[in-house]
């Protein structure tokens, strides 16, 4: 499909184009392409969005359907950084679509067509920026396939990569129905991919290179011609760079390797663009003499609708400064978050990686949070257990112990009102009780030593009740509901899969939690009052855990791994609505830890324990996706805002 927005103004709606697609309205043509249209819709919200729509004889096939659904809900665990968002799909009128979100600007293509070739400066912001968009693409397990300048654009953040994630989706419904026929853009593809062998994300890289070729001397590397002569040019005859300033000469001709073994990945492309170890010095040094250099001048205006014309004033221009300084503290937050999503001298390289808790930022809640907090690091087994229960204020050098005991106590839980707290205390792996006390650690008792396990507790909205998960006679961890004082526990769950981490809802008629029901652990809800009702949140892959739910009740936050490997474990925090849509990732670590999500309580931030569980501490990141960092010292985890 074409890119979502081109210099000029919107194409106007023809007869046969729809009023609605799903819960969007359409207002205007953005563009048409091969594979179908793409509109400018608004959403329920008002935020407005890109929406593309299969073609009616692409969305007879039942098989592509399905692909094409699997493949955008694998799409939605993209970062948004240096991508557009992908936010909902569905089907409406029988017809497949997804929802992403709308970036005004000019593609690169455009500008490229209208300016001719990039200055050095924005030319390493462009290399930058797709190189960043490649890194979140990649790390969620998909290979985009079609990278070329049509679909990267310039905006005022920064460049955005887009139409990533159904690519595979078109290229298995293409090989139903258009045998024989390549899927992708001609001189684009890379030579394994139009020699039809299995592609990895090697392909893209070739892309990346062909592109930057393209934006330095604005003319493709491998000439012009038709699919055919193209294709043969890239399997076979050598490209022409140009001149290109380093390290890009040498990293552009790496990635149009002929071996797809040979090319760099798209982090190691970002790392030695941004300075490699130098440090954060040269991560800045990299953005002030790239994106600040945007062409602004050249960027069109943001058309408008006909009711917008009437409706909407026109924004005030800002000053050239501002600008300056939005382009290069956008372009920022990309490098730093696609580059591994923890501070740029940790990801890059320092004179040292000591961590320490950092200085609350402008904006991050003050309020209190419950952590287990760690006398002495390691905790394989509840044998070498040093946690206790503490309290932390972001940012604050040390995390007080609220109560200090010689047994395993964590995963302690605020009530609702903040004068009472739950945890869980084990004496060894499997001996382990849902453990009360007030708010300054005093009046300890244990509600119940039923606990299957570590697992977490929670309370009901009113006080009056936790959740919590014991065995059954198969050994089979079951959802429990018991009174504050230890009476009428009674069973809300009797299925023979295993679950865990409940979590009540804000206004307590309703539990998350995660349960091997179909295999993998995946998210799901139920009402308390008639438990034997699941409803599904998430549909990945591998394994999802530690659900929490926004103080609304509209959103989940979750843990989605980003490896499947024994050790070391990695995983990102992720947030979804309540009903399965708009799932995406909202930290990317590339290498780390993210667990144990908490929402704060106005719900513009989000805690969470990053690093593994021997050595962790606490971070936080807003809901947006910025201003991520530490705000608890190493030895904290398992936060909770309240």
């Amino acid at each position: 499909m074409e890119s979502q927005r081109r210099t000029g103004p919107y194409d106007p709606l023809v007869p046969q184009d729809p009023q609605y697609v799903g819960r969007y309205q359409i207002l205007a043509r953005l563009g048409e392409g091969g594979m179908g249209a793409v509109y400018l819709g608004r959403g329920p919200d008002g935020r407005k969005v890109a929406i593309k729509v299969v073609r009616p004889e692409l969305a007879q096939d039942p098989g592509f359907v399905a692909r094409f659904h699997d493949e955008v809900a694998h799409a939605q665990r993209v970062a948004s950084f240096c991508t557009a968002q992908v936010l909902d799909h569905g089907e409406s009128g029988g017809r497949a679509y997804m929802v992403t979100e709308f970036i005004d600007g000019t593609t690169l293509l455009d500008h490229v067509r209208e300016n001719g070739r990039l200055s050095p400066g924005l030319l390493q912001g462009v290399a930058v920026g797709v190189a960043a968009g490649l890194v979140a693409i990649h790390s969620a397990g998909i290979i985009h396939r079609d990278l070329k300048p049509g679909n990267v654009l310039l905006s005022i953040t920064g460049p955005r990569v887009i139409d990533f994630g159904i690519a595979r989706a078109l290229d298995s419904a293409s090989s139903h129905t258009m045998a024989g026929q390549l899927i992708g853009s001609p001189g684009w593809m890379a030579p394994e991919q139009v020699s039809g062998q299995t592609l990895t994300t090697a392909a893209d890289i070739f892309a990346w290179g062909c592109l930057l070729a393209y934006a330095a001397n604005a003319r493709h590397p491998f000439g012009q011609g038709s699919l055919p002569e193209m294709a043969v040019r890239v399997v076979h005859a050598q490209p022409e760079v140009g001149d290109l300033p380093a390290p890009l000469d040498q990293l552009v001709r790496a990635a149009l390797d002929k071996d797809p073994l040979r090319r760099p990945s798209a982090r190691e492309l970002l790392l030695t663009l941004v300075g490699g170890n130098a440090g954060e010095a040269a991560v800045l040094g990299t953005l002030n003499t790239s994106w600040q250099q945007a062409p602004a001048a050249h960027l069109p205006a943001p058309a408008r609708t006909p009711e917008e014309a009437v409706t909407t004033p026109a924004p005030a221009r800002a000053a050239p400064g501002d600008r300056k300084r939005t382009l290069a503290t956008g372009a920022l937050a990309v490098v730093l978050v696609a580059a591994g999503g923890v501070a740029a001298w940790q990801v890059l390289g320092s004179p040292s990686s000591k961590r320490t808790a950092a200085p609350a930022v402008a904006g991050l809640p003050t309020g209190t949070l419950l952590v287990r907090t760690d006398k002495a690091l390691g905790w394989p087994t509840v044998k070498q257990c040093h946690s206790n229960i503490g309290t932390l204020k972001p940012g604050a050098a040390r995390a007080p112990i609220l109560l200090d005991d010689t047994r395993c106590d964590f995963l302690p839980r605020w009530s609702a009102d903040h004068t009472q707290i739950a945890f869980t205390r084990c004496s060894t792996e499997t001996a382990c009780s849902l453990m009360t006390m007030s708010a300054s650690g005093t009046g300890v008792k244990t509600v119940t030593d039923k606990v299957g396990g570590k697992t977490r507790v929670t309370w009901s909205h009113d006080g009056k009740q936790l959740a919590y998960m014991a065995n059954d006679a198969r050994g089979v961890r079951q959802i429990h509901l018991i009174n504050a004082d230890g009476t009428g526990d009674r069973t809300l769950t009797t299925d023979p899969r295993d679950k865990d981490d409940p979590e009540f809802s804000p206004k307590g008629q309703q539990l998350v939690f995660w349960s091997k029901k179909t295999g993998h652990q995946q998210v799901y809800t139920l009402d308390v009052a008639s438990p034997a009702a699941w409803t599904q949140v998430t549909h990945g892959t591998v394994d999802a855990n530690d659900p929490g739910w926004s103080p609304d009740g509209t959103k989940i936050a979750y843990t989605y791994p980003t490896s499947v490997d024994p050790a070391p474990k990695t995983s990102d925090i992720h947030v979804i609505g309540v009903g399965g849509t708009g799932d995406r990732r909202l930290t990317s670590t590339l290498k780390a830890r993210d667990t144990d999500p908490t929402w704060s309580p106005e719900g513009n931030w989000i805690a969470f324990t990053r690093g593994q569980n021997d050595s962790p501490s606490v971070y936080a990141i807003r809901v947006n996706g910025s201003a991520q960092k530490a705000i608890g010292p190493v030895g904290t985890a398992q936060p909770d805002w309240g």
